[in-house]
C-alpha cells in the first residue's frame, strides 16, 4: 500500500515538473501513459487524478512566474493583454469555458497560462477549466494508450519499452534534422 502511495506521489511530482517547464518537455498524457504501462497494477483513475493535481499545481506556478515576466514586456503588448483581460473577465464563464475548450484538445496549454499570467487574469476559473479538461483527456488517452501498448507489446518482446523509447527519440531528433524547406512545395521560408 505504501509503495502505491509513493508511486502516486511520483506521478504528482513528474506531472508538476512537466507543467512548470514552458517548452521542450513531453506532453503529460504521454508521461502518464508510459508510467502506467511501467506500473500496470496501479489504479488508473488515481493515476489520472494524481496527474491532474500535479498538472494544475505546475500550471499555477507557471502562471505566477509569467506575471513576473510580464514586467519586461513592451508596452504595446501590455495594452493588448489588458484588452484581453477585460474581454475575458467581462464574460462570467469565459475564462472557465475558454480554458476548458483550449485544454480538452491536443494543443499545449503552456502559452495559455503564460498569457493569463502576463495579463493577470483571474486564475481559479482557468485552473478549473484546465483541470476538468485534463481529467477527461488524460482518462481517455491513458486507457487508449494502455490498450495499444498491450496489443503491440508482444511484437517487441522483452525490449518493448526500450524500442518505444528509441523510436520516440529518433522521431524527436528527426523533426529537427529534416530540411522542411525542401519538403514544402511553395518554398516559403519562415524567419
Amino acid at each position: 500500500m505504501i509503495e502505491n502511495f509513493t508511486n502516486y506521489i511520483e506521478v504528482i511530482l513528474v506531472s508538476f515538473v512537466v507543467n512548470v517547464v514552458p517548452a521542450f518537455v513531453p506532453p503529460t498524457w504521454m508521461v502518464l501513459s508510459i508510467y502506467h504501462f511501467d506500473h500496470p497494477l496501479l489504479n488508473t483513475p488515481i493515476i489520472v487524478l494524481s496527474g491532474v493535481v500535479g498538472s494544475v499545481a505546475g500550471r499555477l506556478v507557471m502562471y505566477y512566474y509569467s506575471r513576473i515576466l510580464g514586467k519586461y514586456l513592451p508596452s504595446k503588448y501590455k495594452g493588448n493583454l489588458k484588452n484581453f483581460k477585460g474581454y475575458v473577465e467581462e464574460r462570467k464563464r469565459g475564462l472557465f469555458l475558454g480554458s476548458f475548450i483550449f485544454s480538452i484538445g491536443p494543443l499545449p496549454t503552456n502559452f495559455l497560462f503564460i498569457a493569463c499570467g502576463i495579463a493577470r487574469t483571474a486564475i481559479l476559473p482557468v485552473l478549473g477549466g484546465f483541470g476538468l479538461a485534463r481529467g477527461i483527456s488524460y482518462s481517455l488517452v491513458i486507457y487508449a494508450s494502455l490498450t495499444i501498448f498491450t496489443a503491440i507489446a508482444p511484437f517487441g518482446g522483452p525490449y518493448f519499452k526500450e524500442i518505444v523509447n528509441i523510436l520516440s527519440i529518433i522521431a524527436g531528433i528527426s523533426i529537427v534534422l529534416v530540411d522542411w524547406k525542401k519538403l514544402r512545395p511553395e518554398k516559403v521560408e519562415y524567419q
